[in-house]
Parts: C-alpha cells; sequence; structure tokens
C-alpha cells in the first residue's frame, strides 16, 4: 500500500497558472489511491502548513476536505525549501505502506535555511522513516543538483518541467508509473555455490542502491566481476506486503567481444556517477574562493582524470568532455586535455546551478545513469536543450576509434605520437588474413571504418589502408 505525500510550493512565483495545474495534479493523485491506501499535503512558502497532521485513509470525506484545502491555496510569499522537506520527513508513516512524498518547487530556496549543503542532508540523514521523495522542479529557476540528490538519495527520481510544458501532465506521468508497489526495498546479494555470501566475486554494481520496483518495472544492473564461475544472486525484499527472496544463478558463458555494448553501458554509467560527483562538489560554493580554487582541490583533480581516462577509452563523450572528439585537440598533450575538461566542469558542472543550462545537465546525466542500451552518436542535450550528436568518435566491437583527418585511430594509442610498425593494403592477401583474426574475436568491424584505420592488433600497432586512401 501507498502512503502519498503532496508537498506544494505555494510561493508568489506559482501564481497563475502553474499553481492551477498544481492543484489539478494534486487532485489527480489523490483521485489516483486506492481506497486502502493514504495521504497528506503540505504547503509552503515563507512557513509550513498541513492539511492533516498526520497522514489520512483515502475515504470520500477525506477527499473532499483535501480538493476543498486544495482550491482555497493561495500563491504568496516566499520558497521554503528546508523546512518543507524537513516536515515531510518528520512524519511518521502509517504501519505497512510504502512512504512516498511527490515534491514540487518553481524557484530558489530563498527563506529559512538555504544553503544547498543543509537542505541535501536532511534528505541524507534526516529521512528515518525512508521516504522516497519523488522531486519536480517547475520552469528553470530551480536548483536542478540539489533537486537530482534529494531524489536519487531517497531511491526517487526527479523531474523537470519547461516552461510552456503542463505541470498536470509531469506529475501524472510519474504516478503512473508508481502504481502497485511489486517490491520494496530490495536487497542484492552475491552468494558462493554452498549458499554463502561472496561479495568479493563483484565490484562497482550500479545502482548500488536497488529501487523499488512498480508494476512494468525493468531494473538493468551493471557492475565488473572475477573469476570464471558462474555468479548466483539473491534478491530480497518486501514483495507484495511480505517478504520474500528470489534466487538465480547468472552464466559467463556469454562473455564474448560480442557483447561488448555491456562493459560500454557500465563505463556509461560509471561517467556520469563521476560527473554528478563533482556536480554535487559544487555546492554552496558558487561565487566563493573555493571555486575558484577548484582546479586544486586533489578529490576534483581525480574525478576529471577518471572520467577523461574512460571516456577516451570506451568513446563516451559528453558536453563536458565532447572536445575530445574535436579536430585540432591534441590527445597526447594530456596537461592541456586535462585543463580544458577541468574548465568545463567548473564552469557547467559546478558553476550552473539552475536555468536552463542547468536542466539539460540533468536531463544527461539522469539519462546516463539510467543507459539500457547504447548511445552510438554520442548524443546530448546543450546547454539550449538542443540535441548534439558527435560523429567523428566511433563504437566499434569493444574498440572505439577517433578521427584525425582521413585516419581513424584506436582509443588505445590515440593518446601517444604512435606509429605504425606495419601496413596493410585493403584487399591484399595480409588484409584477409587479418579479417579472419579480428573475426573469430568478433572485432571484424574494426576495420570497416572509410579511410585509414590504426589499431593495435596483439600490442603490434598496425595502419589498414582502405580504397577511399588509395
Amino acid at each position: 500500500k501507498r502512503e502519498v505525500t503532496l508537498v506544494i510550493d505555494r510561493s508568489g512565483s506559482m501564481r497563475g497558472e502553474k499553481l492551477e495545474q498544481v492543484r489539478e495534479a494534486a487532485m489527480q493523485v489523490i483521485a489516483g489511491l486506492e481506497e486502502t491506501e493514504a495521504f497528506n499535503i503540505i504547503i509552503y512558502s515563507n512557513g509550513v502548513d498541513f492539511f492533516s497532521k498526520s497522514p489520512v485513509l483515502k475515504t470520500k470525506e477525506n477527499v473532499w476536505k483535501a480538493f476543498d484545502y486544495l482550491k482555497n491555496i493561495k500563491a504568496r510569499g516566499g520558497t521554503n525549501i528546508h523546512d518543507a522537506l524537513l516536515e515531510a520527513l518528520r512524519q511518521k508513516p502509517r504501519e505497512g505502506t510504502l512512504p512516498i512524498v511527490l515534491f514540487l518547487t518553481d524557484g530558489l530556496p530563498t527563506m529559512g535555511q538555504t544553503s544547498e549543503v543543509a537542505i541535501r542532508n536532511i534528505a541524507i540523514d534526516g529521512n528515518q522513516y525512508g521516504k522516497r521523495v519523488f522531486t519536480f522542479g517547475v520552469g528553470v529557476d530551480v536548483n536542478t543538483p540539489l533537486l537530482d540528490k534529494i531524489a536519487t538519495e531517497t531511491r526517487a527520481t526527479a523531474t523537470f518541467v519547461l516552461p510552456k510544458e503542463d505541470v498536470e501532465v509531469k506529475v501524472a506521468q510519474v504516478f503512473k508509473r508508481l502504481s502497485g508497489p511489486v517490491l520494496a526495498d530490495p536487497k542484492l546479494e552475491i552468494v558462493n555455490s554452498e549458499k554463502k555470501p561472496a561479495p568479493s566475486r563483484v565490484c562497482d554494481i550500479m545502482p548500488g542502491r536497488l529501487p523499488d520496483l512498480f508494476e512494468g518495472d525493468q531494473l538493468v544492473l551493471l557492475g565488473q566481476y572475477a573469476g570464471q564461475e558462474p555468479l548466483t544472486f539473491r534478491v530480497s525484499g518486501n514483495y507484495l506486503g511480505r517478504k520474500r527472496t528470489f534466487e538465480f544463478t547468472f552464466s559467463l558463458e556469454k562473455a564474448t567481444t560480442r557483447n561488448a555494448f555491456v562493459p560500454r553501458l557500465w563505463a556509461s554509467r560509471k561517467i556520469a556517477l563521476l560527473v554528478d560527483a563533482i556536480r554535487q562538489l559544487g555546492a554552496d560554493a558558487v561565487q566563493s574562493q573555493a571555486q575558484a580554487r577548484a582546479s586544486q582541490d586533489p578529490k576534483i583533480k581525480e574525478l576529471v582524470d577518471e572520467i577523461v581516462r574512460m571516456s577516451v577509452e570506451f568513446g563516451i563523450l559528453t558536453e563536458y568532455t565532447a572536445f575530445l572528439a574535436r579536430e585540432g585537440t591534441d590527445l597526447t598533450s594530456r596537461n592541456d586535455v586535462l585543463k580544458e575538461a577541468m574548465s568545463n566542469f567548473q564552469n557547467r558542472a559546478m558553476r550552473t546551478r539552475s536555468g536552463l543550462g542547468a536542466v539539460n545537465q540533468s536531463s544527461n546525466i539522469g539519462g546516463q545513469m539510467g543507459q539500457g542500451q547504447l548511445n552510438f552518436g554520442n548524443k546530448y542535450l546543450d546547454e539550449n536543450m538542443n540535441r548534439v550528436a558527435i560523429t567523428s568518435v566511433q563504437q566499434i566491437s569493444d574498440r572505439a576509434f577517433y578521427k584525425r583527418g582521413d585516419r581513424w585511430i584506436d582509443s588505445r594509442i590515440v593518446q601517444k605520437e604512435a606509429k605504425p610498425e606495419k601496413t596493410i593494403e585493403f584487399g591484399s592477401p595480409e588484409f584477409h588474413e587479418l579479417l579472419k583474426k579480428l573475426t573469430e574475436k568478433g572485432r571484424q568491424g574494426s576495420i570497416s571504418l572509410k579511410g585509414e584505420i590504426l589499431l593495435v592488433i596483439d600490442g603490434k600497432t598496425i595502419l589498414v589502408k582502405g580504397p577511399a586512401s588509395k
């Protein structure tokens, strides 16, 4: 059963159509609950007000009272996000329910405690009942990293409603997904053949904390494993109101280069997590000396270095690292590359907390964190919400190639001044021998690119000259 708390911003900027849409959305949510489920309404501006001091069951009488309460909301005052979130998490949920909070705001915190870090810490340290806080940012004048963090820390998601988009529709779409909680508080454990815990078999599993599963959900977990023995997973949780455990064994027999999309998906999510970590380090640092010293911060330097390394290796580029594919970027000059990357992360990920240029970052990072299929074109949304694609980097099999002039260069040597140890002409006997060798390993696509191809085969740098380069 669900217990839904609607937390509604009624600050002065919500006046007019926005408040009307939110009012309708709240009514839809309440109407969509089952009669055995519960709800509450919290409204906030300078301070915080309640429909009820504790959640109430959905009855005809309570629904009509709630609708009257919603109709009488007037928009005025500032935005006290801190106290509203605190009160939403403080209320004790009814026993046997999954507590869900739908938290809506259209602005930056302006009243009470306005520190991004302080507000963020409520979701991390003050959520004693494990409530799921689904955040909604209405318009672009919201702190998108803050709303993202509140959601991810509570096993929920953040949604952003752009100008001219309908708030009611966006809220309804999210709430529709939350019908029928099937598995709540899921936990994952790796066990050996004797059914004993074997945590050393896996690492870097993403997401680190499993989300609740609702009807129609699909959960894609990505991680790294050690050893060749089959992996046995044990998933436990609250299954339709009672404790259940599911166990299944995963064979590693299909671990071949033909399934190279798997490590690339893992790398994509890993990069997104690292980018988000940098973004969160920008909290409360805007316009401060700490922001100016970011390039000297060893934590940030380590994160940027790892992002660049993985981006080059896997050919996965983001708005911050798209310059790696730019003609003229000298990838052999590591210091220059890291300097440009650092500048991008400082100016965009750390410094841009609100506005359209912050919403696009949240959309990109959120999409990457939940990525379930390859993004071959390295497509992303720029700061004006325009879709951009990169064609000068190609992901083929388990390799990535960067285009420099008329030559495609293997990512493993693109950062070196590598010279070919051997040249093979397209169509020659040596070419067919190379093709056979690559086909056996599922890497024949590596020589399908138009133009010259500089790649590493068995530790040797080989230049393949295609027909277009003759």
